[in-house]
């Protein structure tokens, strides 16, 4: 699948722009909490894959690529379970475009769902919308009367607010990076009892997962800046967001991880830091409309000769990623968005 390289002036254009967004900070309902990746733990067995290197080495390559077999924290998962009282709900409903895509694939129909401009499953196409994560629809939820709302658990203490004033039930799910879908997978599939249907899509998934990984063997793992947000204001991303854990599988090195040593998941830029971690290849994911962001990079052009000098401007490989693949964390284009990135960062 083709992927769109920003051109000369729109890269001098957008680097003005991050130099205007130095001293920004985000909103609560625009950024995320640090997600926790997926870990080793006891019990609640699934297939996962390569959980990353700094070095991305062969050797470790290949250790991740046969490591298949490993287990989701059961304390996680059990902790997330306590939020539904020990009941199965008879029916739910999400503000979440990453979780009614778990629901879909577990053949849980929600009796509504989110209000959105991205596609949701065809089998929701009758289903009601209640409104966005940002501004949900409380008249229309309380009229559907749901068991619980699920949110994603980055933006809780928002929704939560909102949903307690009207005395709506809820729960929230992680669904950030693609260990944390695995996560809400095992759950939702434990909660409605269709674990051996969840099961059954994680091991399919990480087949083609490691498949994707396998490719990565052999090859020099370039280290990588990720950037995130609209005209007005960009942020870096760290590897516990989904495009950052899909870059880490593959094995390249997230420079504002592993070179900046920043642990928070969104960080507001700097030029400085730009210019220190100098990374092989800068990837664009867009918040709103990416036609919009790209017009307000032509609008607001600038040179900066200091960004000429860096390595992903010489190599070509400043890029804005494809917004329908890397726009929401999405276990279902993950495959497809695991290709793009591997051409991307080793073709």
């Amino acid at each position: 699948m083709k992927f769109k390289r920003i051109k000369p002036a729109l890269i001098l254009t957008m680097l003005a722009i991050i130099v205007a967004a130095c001293n920004q900070t985000p909103s609560a309902d625009s950024t995320s909490s640090q997600s926790q990746p997926v870990s080793s733990s006891e019990t609640a067995t699934v297939a996962n894959t390569n959980q990353g290197s700094e070095t991305a080495s062969d050797q470790e390559k290949a250790s991740n690529v046969q490591s298949q077999s490993s287990t989701v924290d059961e304390a996680q998962v059990e902790e997330l379970m306590k939020q539904f009282n020990g009941k199965k709900p008879d029916q739910v409903a999400t503000v979440s475009v990453s979780i009614s895509e778990l629901l879909n694939e577990l053949g849980i129909t929600p009796v509504g769902v989110p209000t959105t401009n991205s596609k949701l499953p065809e089998a929701f196409d009758n289903v009601p919308r209640i409104g966005t994560s940002h501004q949900p629809d409380l008249e229309q939820i309380a009229k559907l009367q749901p068991d619980f709302i699920l949110g994603p658990s980055s933006i809780k203490d928002s929704l939560d607010k909102v949903f307690q004033s009207a005395s709506l039930p809820s729960a929230y799910l992680p669904a950030d990076s693609l260990d944390e879908l695995k996560l809400s997978m095992i759950t939702l599939g434990r909660l409605f009892e269709k674990e051996d249907k969840a099961a059954a899509y994680l091991q399919q998934f990480n087949e083609k997962e490691a498949a994707i990984i396998e490719k990565t063997k052999g090859k020099e793992a370039p280290s990588v800046m990720i950037l995130f947000g609209s005209a007005e204001s960009l942020m870096f991303m760290n590897e516990n967001t989904y495009t950052g854990s899909l870059v880490k599988k593959l094995g390249a090195s997230n420079v504002v991880s592993d070179v900046l040593k920043l642990e928070e998941t969104y960080i507001p830029l700097n030029m400085e830091s730009v210019v220190a971690a100098n990374p092989d290849v800068i990837l664009l994911v867009a918040h709103g409309d990416p036609d919009a962001v790209a017009k307000k990079f032509e609008e607001d052009i600038k040179k900066n000769g200091a960004w000429e000098k860096l390595n992903a401007f010489k190599n070509n490989k400043l890029i804005a990623l494809d917004n329908s693949l890397f726009g929401i964390a999405s276990i279902i284009k993950a495959p497809e968005a695991y290709e793009e990135l591997f051409n991307i960062l080793y073709n």
